[in-house]
């Protein structure tokens, strides 16, 4: 055998092939170990390593059947050293992955190590081809619980690709110790190296799928029982301030402002638009506060003061209807401003809206009030206004005229300041007003002014108040 190479020329050589299968830091050369550089025949095996990461999963083992048949001979003698192989792959984990060091923690490393090394060297001693591989149960159920334990799937996988980088080295000491004592050794080393890191790429693809789905379970099941806990916050007669604060992580004897998130889309982007918004939110107001999902397109979040009294934010820049309540004080306060919250976002549904758009409560909660019922707000405004219920421009503008001219206090020259035109077109705009409702302006100016101000308001589409969108 020629002489080992020092690690510093492997890094040299072979520094980004190591660093492309996550075995070394390519900038630092952590990985590169006296072990990797034992034999001159390891350097050969790197040098294939790119042709081997083409070999993907779905093929039986590399070579001839003389080849294959020495793989399966030396795999056969590994495969009753595997807890002890477990063990060496589980030290190496733990000393080069941190969070893998965490009380329990390694116990299910090894016992991961011990499920995946026999299950290699099994498949491999009896010619098992990769697309029958599939994870253990063992192993989807040690997964899980890592999920659980909060490990992330970075330090996982992280974990996976210093294991069968271990096990390449376990594979190579292998061939040299059981293995021909010739050129046919080198195939050998090729095959079974191949077939490793075929099988990490099967692994980590197939484990990354079950570890997303089980941290989405669980992100389900705290969602839900978050919610759970503010619905009785919101409705429980006898609420314990304190404790029902430990629980949400917000305290609730404080100033809060309550706000309302509505995507305006109701398939797969919705949630995404939904996070979106929050974080643009967060910025917006800087302030930290409570946030829980109500559904798929539904949130609700609070923002304590006095960093939250009054805040303006700008619309989303994705679909969705921000509605904001009044700020108020303490567990009344926090219900308080989100039923006003709710009832913004009524308001602005009522809108039929296809934009985002940020709607505060102060400036629609007297159309809050008279629409609670849809369809007699509909039966007022039609019967104050008569036909200035059009959505025409010419009646557009007749409707502004006559709400600028009650802001002015039934001055006409004020009105005329107000919106840049002569008084006498004023005095038009008002006959025609009249001629519309059937009635003097200055009777039942309340009535009529309220009437004015929930159409503008709501809206009016073909004559009425969008009724499609009303839930």
């Amino acid at each position: 055998m020629p002489p080992p190479l020092s690690a510093s020329v492997i890094h040299r050589k072979h520094g980004r092939e190591l660093a492309l299968f996550g075995f070394v830091d390519e900038a630092t050369n952590q990985g590169v170990t006296a072990t990797t550089v034992k034999w001159s025949m390891r350097i050969r095996i790197i040098d294939h390593l790119d042709s081997c990461r083409h070999h993907v999963a779905m093929h039986v083992l590399p070579g001839g059947d003389e080849i294959q048949a020495t793989v399966q001979a030396v795999a056969g003698e590994l495969v009753p050293r595997c807890p002890a192989l477990a063990e060496d792959a589980t030290r190496l984990i733990t000393d080069r992955v941190g969070e893998a060091r965490q009380p329990g923690i390694e116990d299910i490393v090894l016992a991961t190590c011990r499920a995946n090394t026999l299950i290699v060297l099994d498949y491999l001693a009896r010619g098992v081809p990769l697309e029958m591989f599939t994870p253990s149960a063992e192993v989807v159920e040690r997964t899980r619980t890592l999920v659980q334990r909060g490990l992330p799937l970075t330090a996982v996988i992280r974990g996976y690709r210093i294991g069968a980088h271990r096990l390449t080295e376990q594979w190579s000491d292998a061939v040299y110790a059981y293995g021909p004592n010739d050129r046919r050794s080198v195939e050998v080393a090729k095959a079974g190296t191949s077939y490793i890191l075929s099988w990490l790429d099967l692994m980590t693809e197939r484990i990354s799928e079950e570890y997303r789905n089980e941290d989405e379970r669980l992100a389900r099941e705290r969602s839900l029982s978050h919610l759970e806990d503010v619905r009785r916050v919101l409705s429980g007669p006898d609420t314990d301030v304190d404790n029902a604060t430990n629980r949400l992580g917000y305290r609730l004897s404080g100033r809060h402002t309550a706000i309302v998130l509505r995507a305006l889309t109701n398939d797969a982007d919705a949630g995404a638009s939904l996070e979106a918004a929050v974080r643009e939110l967060g910025r917006a107001t800087r302030t930290p506060g409570l946030t829980v999902r109500v559904d798929i397109r539904t949130m609700w979040c609070w923002l304590p003061g006095p960093a939250g009294d009054n805040p303006r934010v700008p619309p989303p820049s994705v679909p969705v209807l921000v509605a904001i309540g009044n700020p108020a004080n303490g567990l009344d306060g926090f219900r308080h401003s989100h039923r006003e919250a709710l009832d913004a976002l009524r308001v602005s549904e009522m809108t039929a809206p296809s934009t985002a758009m940020v709607t505060y409560y102060r400036d629609v909660d007297i159309a809050a009030m008279c629409s609670i019922v849809p369809e007699r707000c509909q039966e007022f405004v039609s019967s104050e206004l008569g036909t200035l219920t059009s959505n025409d421009r010419t009646t557009r503008r007749i409707r502004e005229t006559l709400m600028a001219f009650y802001a002015s206090n039934s001055n006409f020259r004020a009105t005329a300041a107000n919106l840049g035109i002569h008084h006498n077109t004023v005095r038009y705009r008002l006959e025609q007003a009249e001629l519309a409702i059937g009635r003097p302006v200055g009777e039942r100016r309340l009535a009529l002014e309220l009437a004015l101000h929930l159409a503008h308001v709501i809206g009016i589409v073909d004559g009425e108040i969008p009724r499609a969108s009303i839930r």
